[in-house]
C-alpha cells in the first residue's frame, strides 16, 4: 500500500489534491482513499490531507504517521510544521520552492527529493497561487503512482471545460520542470560538507524538528506560560492583504468589529488600519465594508 500525506494551507487546494490522485487511481481500477486533517478551518491555516492507493481493498481509517511520499504545497510551512515527521527512510519528499533539491538535503535516508516552482507556474497560468494541481504533476514526474493520463481524467471530470484546460496545462509544465535528486546517487550530508563550515542563514539545510514519542512523555503537565495568538506572526498565513481608500473610509468600523483576528485598531485620526502582522487575508472586512473602502491585493510571493 502506498500511503500519501500532503502539507498546506488553507485555501490551497491540499485536499482536492488528494481527491484528485484517490479518484485518478479508482480510475484504473485500484482501491483508494482520500481525507483531511484540518486544524482551524480558515484560509491560509495548515491543513493536512492523506490518500492510500492499493492494489487490495483498504481497511485501514487513521491518519497517515508513517508515509512513503510527503508533498509540501507551501514552502513557508517548512519553518513552522514538521513536514517530514514520520517520513520513511525510502520515502520521497516533494516541495514546492524556487530552490533545488539539493537544498533539502538532511540526514535522512530519503530515496528521492524533488522540487518544483508550483508558486511561479500557478501564478503565470492560473493567475493565482493555488498549487495542487502543480504539486500533482512533479509527483508523477518523480514517482507514478498514477497514470498522467489518468490525473488528467480526474481534473476534466471535476473541474469545468476553462479551469481544467489550465489546471492540465499548470500539471503538464511541473512535470517537465521538476527536479529530482535520487538520494542513493547524492553523497550523504556528513561527507559533503566535512571540510566546509557549517551553513548558516537561509543557505542552511532544513533540519527536521525532533519529536518524542507519545510513550516517551510523562503524565501531566505544568503551562508555565498560557498561549497567546499575538505571541506568533500570524500574517505569514496570508495570501491576500487588505488596502484601505481613506478617500471612502466613513470610519463606521464594521472592518474592526467582524475581523476574525482582531488585526483591525482605530487611530487617532478614526481610521482603522490593519495589522498585517496579524491579518491573514480572509477578506470578510472588503466583502462587508460598506463603501467598498477596502481591496483586497496579492502579496508578493516570497521567492522560497
Amino acid at each position: 500500500m502506498l500511503e500519501i500525506r500532503f502539507h498546506g494551507r488553507g485555501g490551497q487546494g491540499a485536499v482536492t489534491s488528494a481527491e484528485l490522485l484517490a479518484e485518478a487511481a479508482l480510475t484504473e481500477g485500484k482501491h483508494a482513499q482520500a481525507f483531511p486533517s484540518f486544524g482551524p478551518e480558515r484560509r491560509g491555516a495548515p491543513v493536512t490531507s492523506y490518500c492510500r492507493i492499493d492494489e487490495l481493498p483498504i481497511r485501514l481509517r487513521t491518519n497517515i504517521s508513517a508515509p512513503d511520499i510527503v508533498l509540501v504545497l507551501d514552502p513557508s510551512l517548512l519553518k513552522t510544521v514538521n513536514v517530514t515527521d514520520g517520513l520513511k527512510e525510502t520515502g520521497t519528499l516533494i516541495i514546492n520552492s524556487q530552490k533545488g533539491p539539493e537544498h533539502f538535503v538532511h540526514n535522512h535516508k530519503l530515496h528521492k527529493i524533488a522540487t518544483v516552482d508550483a508558486t511561479g507556474i500557478a501564478l503565470q497560468i492560473l493567475g493565482r497561487s493555488i498549487t495542487n494541481t502543480i504539486l500533482l504533476g512533479a509527483l508523477i514526474r518523480t514517482i507514478a503512482p498514477v497514470e498522467l493520463s489518468s490525473i488528467t481524467a480526474a481534473i476534466q471530470k471535476r473541474f469545468d471545460q476553462k479551469n481544467a484546460a489550465l489546471n492540465i496545462q499548470a500539471l503538464q509544465q511541473a512535470y517537465q520542470e521538476t527536479k529530482i535528486l535520487n538520494m542513493p546517487d547524492y553523497p550523504t550530508q556528513e561527507n559533503q560538507f566535512a571540510d566546509a563550515p557549517a551553513a548558516t542563514g537561509e543557505n542552511a539545510p532544513v533540519q527536521p524538528q525532533a519529536q518524542s514519542l507519545w510513550i516517551e512523555l510523562e503524565l501531566g503537565c505544568l503551562i508555565t506560560n498560557p498561549g497567546n495568538s499575538k505571541t506568533y506572526y500570524t500574517g505569514s498565513w496570508r495570501s491576500f492583504y487588505p488596502l484601505l481608500n481613506k478617500d471612502r473610509c466613513i470610519k463606521c468600523g464594521i472592518c474592526w468589529i467582524l475581523c476574525p483576528d482582531a488585526a483591525y485598531t482605530q487611530d487617532t485620526e478614526g481610521f482603522y488600519p490593519v495589522d498585517l502582522n496579524y491579518c491573514k487575508g480572509c477578506g470578510i472586512c472588503a466583502h462587508e465594508c460598506p463603501t467598498g473602502a477596502i481591496t483586497m491585493l496579492q502579496e508578493k510571493e516570497a521567492g522560497v
